[in-house]
This record gives C-alpha cells, structure tokens and sequence, in this order.
C-alpha cells in the first residue's frame, strides 16, 4: 500500500471471493468504492472517509492488481477510515440490484465471511459462516477460539432482558448496561468485558433563532454540569471522564492538555435563569438516556426551563439532522470510527448537514477551521497532533461544545463463549467459541 494524504494505491489481495464464488477484483473493489461515495448516498460516513468537500476518482488495474483512490482536498485519515463496515467490498449482484441490497435480499452480494441466511426485520437475524471463506484478517492481538458456525441476532428490547436471556441460556453474548452488571457476580463461568466505546460531548445548535447563538449562553450551560457526576449516572464509573474530544486511545489524546472549563452553578445560574431550553438526546446515553436526564436536571438546577426529548437513536437523527428548528442542544455520542479527533472535529466544522458536509449544530468558529485546514496538511504527526489539539481548544474556549465521557461498552458472555472488542468500535466485535 502506498499513500499520502492526496492518495492512496491499495493491492488488492488474492484469495478473497463474494458468497457466489466470484473472485473480488480490484474492478469489483472499485465498483463498490463507487456506490459507496456516489453524491446521492445520504451517508455521512463518505465524508469521514473522503474528508470534506472531496469527491474521489477511484481507478483500477486488475492486472497490477490494485486500486487506486485519489482526493484533491489532504485527508490523512482515509486509510484508517476505509478499514470500517461502510466502506467494506458490496459484490455485483447486489449492486445489481440496489433495492434487494437495501432489503437485505440478494444472494451472493456478500464479500464477508457470512451470509444473511433470514431475518425478521426488528426481531432477529441468522447467519451462516461461508465455508469457503480464507480472507480473515492478519490479526496483531491474540484471538482465540473458533468463529461460530451460525450466529443470530436478536433484538433485546433492554438490559435487563438481555441478561435475563444469558442467564437462562437464550442468548450467549449480549450487550448489557453497567447497572446489571452485578447480576453476574458468582456465576460459574461467565464473564463481563468492559470495552472503552463511545466518545460523548455537547453540540450546540447554532442556527440563527436558536438560543445558543448566544456563547455566554453556551458557557452558562457548560459551567451547570459536572462531568464528573454525568459519568457517574450515565457508566456507575466504568466509563472515563474525556480530556479531549476523544478517548485516550484515539490518536493524538494522550499527549493533549486541553482547558476544559469546571462546574460553576453561581456562575451558571446567573447566565441560564428562565431560559427554555429544548434538550433533544438518545437514549444510549446511559440506562434508558439518564445521562441526559442528569443534564436536564443540571440545567433546570440552574433556572433553567428545560424540554427532554428522551429518544431512540432513529429518532435523535431525525431531528438533529432533518428538523433544525426542533432542538436547541444535544448529548452527540460519537463511536469515532477514524480513531482521531478528526471524527469528532468533522461534527463541529465546516459545512453543515444540509450543505453536505457533517456540521450538526452549524458551529462557525473561524479559529478551529484554520487549526483543522493546517493538520489535515502537516508534514508530520506531531504537528498534525498540535494542530488538532489546537482546533478542540478553540471550540471548547468558545463554549461551542464540552467534552463528556468515553463511555462503556460492556458485554455479558455465557460460559464456552468469548467476545473482543479490538478497535473499539461497534462494527469490529470478534464472537468466539472457546475452544
């Protein structure tokens, strides 16, 4: 692989297939790179790939056997990003067939180690593992144990009936929250993994008409929560309070040392008192949302009159990209695909949602976009990693967000069964049986 961060030239490798038996090309990679990144996608994750405002020209030489994606706009993390699901290889017939694709209903459109053998939509999900199947990833830690023969996913309304469902056998590996935890305590044999996971903070929406174009606002509303509490409610604690706008983990944190403002209720209730607030967050954050119930109440505390909108996920993303007028703020839970503070900084940047570009809350802050123009550019990773450091302080100085947690992502497994999470990140588990 060679690269730059204008272009990258993948070699493709030579013993991967789709489910049909169709040996992948670097001209089938570059027909599924073109779906991916078509303009009319609606994806957001195109931008994280490609950086913003570019529009790649992907070319292949199946007789070098490489693929070759280039961008006019210096994006140094789009290697990184096309190692996630998004970008993964969609064989041709399902791009045959684009509707039965979306259905989850074309045979021989997988390029994975499974196929979708049935499902019903909001219930559960079988799988079966190709038998033909050689292109497993060169892995750098140790994973042990053997890949299942069938995996199925069901959809577990909450915590607790998950464990329920390990517990009594139904299920054996599932997600669970930290408050549930303590139901494994002294059974033989399972096991409960905390993974770092979501990176969270606040977005602002700073359209015109919405309160929070007033920054003595947004610092008023920074200055009522304590991070400290928030992770509290939200992990019990499993989660780690943020010193940047991602987890120690994520490329560049470590060495950082932003200026993250503390609570500071006299000074937040001199700013907050009788202003409406409308509060519009997920509920993943923490049991059934209670990380955003603690804000609100942090908010309210302070004087505030504060509207909850405690929803699904669907929802959330609904309203924070389709309906602007609807909400004020929001508790933005980040799963930084990238693995650097670019993922988070796209969310605070640039263009905004309806101009095609990832700005949610359409932030303009004229000092973070110059600092993240010049780390996109750097020669190097140290002065890439000050750049970004630079652009969060900006943001943060500007009360334009806050940085919360990185929260859990905890799972339960019954006793025969493994689970890793390697990179963090929701589409990487490795399910093993042990052997």
């Amino acid at each position: 692989m060679d690269v730059d961060p204008t272009q990258a030239v993948f070699t493709i490798r030579t013993d991967a297939t789709c489910s049909d038996g169709t040996k992948i090309t670097p001209t089938i990679v570059k027909n599924s790179l073109d779906y991916f990144a078509r303009p009319a996608s609606g994806s957001t994750q195109v931008v994280y790939t490609f950086g913003p405002g570019n529009t790649p020209t992907i070319t292949a030489d199946d007789a070098a056997g490489t693929v070759t994606v280039e961008i006019a706009n210096a994006w140094p993390y789009m290697v990184d990003a096309m190692s996630v699901a998004s970008s993964g290889v969609i064989c041709p017939a399902g791009l045959a067939d684009p509707a039965g694709l979306a259905a989850g209903t074309v045979k021989g459109s997988e390029s994975g180690p499974y196929t979708l053998k049935t499902f019903q939509p909001g219930v559960s999900y079988d799988y079966t593992l190709r038998g033909d199947y050689s292109a497993w990833p060169a892995w750098t830690s140790s994973v042990t144990g053997s890949p299942a023969a069938n995996l199925t996913y069901t959809v577990s309304p909450d915590s607790t009936a998950t464990a329920n469902l390990i517990l009594g056998g139904q299920l054996d590996i599932g997600k669970i929250q930290a408050t549930t935890r303590d139901r494994f305590k002294g059974q033989t044999g399972y096991t409960v993994t905390v993974n770092p996971f979501s990176d969270s903070y606040l977005v602002f929406n700073e359209r015109e008409g919405s309160p929070f174009t007033d920054e003595g606002l947004r610092k008023g509303v920074i200055q009522a929560i304590d991070r400290a509490m928030f992770g509290n409610v939200t992990s019990q604690d499993t989660g780690k309070v943020l010193t940047s706008l991602g987890a120690d983990s994520v490329s560049c944190v470590s060495g950082s040392n932003i200026d993250i403002p503390s609570q500071d209720v006299a000074a937040a209730t001199a700013a907050l008192s009788g202003k409406k607030i409308r509060l519009v967050a997920p509920t993943i954050v923490g049991p059934a949302g209670a990380g955003n119930e603690y804000i609100a109440e942090a908010l309210r505390a302070a004087g505030a009159e504060v509207d909850l909108t405690n929803t699904d996920v669907g929802s959330w993303i609904t309203t924070v990209v389709a309906k602007p007028g609807d909400w004020d703020m929001t508790v933005f839970a980040d799963l930084n695909f990238l693995g650097s503070l670019a993922s988070p900084l796209l969310n605070l940047t640039g263009p905004t949602i309806d101009a095609g570009g990832t700005n949610y809350g359409a932030v303009a802050n004229p000092a973070a976009e110059t600092s993240f123009t010049a780390a996109n550019s750097a020669a190097d990773e140290s002065a890439r990693c000050a750049a970004l450091d630079e652009t969060v302080q900006a943001l943060v100085s500007r009360s334009d967000t806050l940085p919360l947690l990185n929260d859990a992502f905890i799972y339960a497994s019954r006793p025969g069964f493994t689970v890793q999470m390697l990179g963090g990140a929701l589409d990487d588990p490795l399910f093993r049986i042990a052997k």
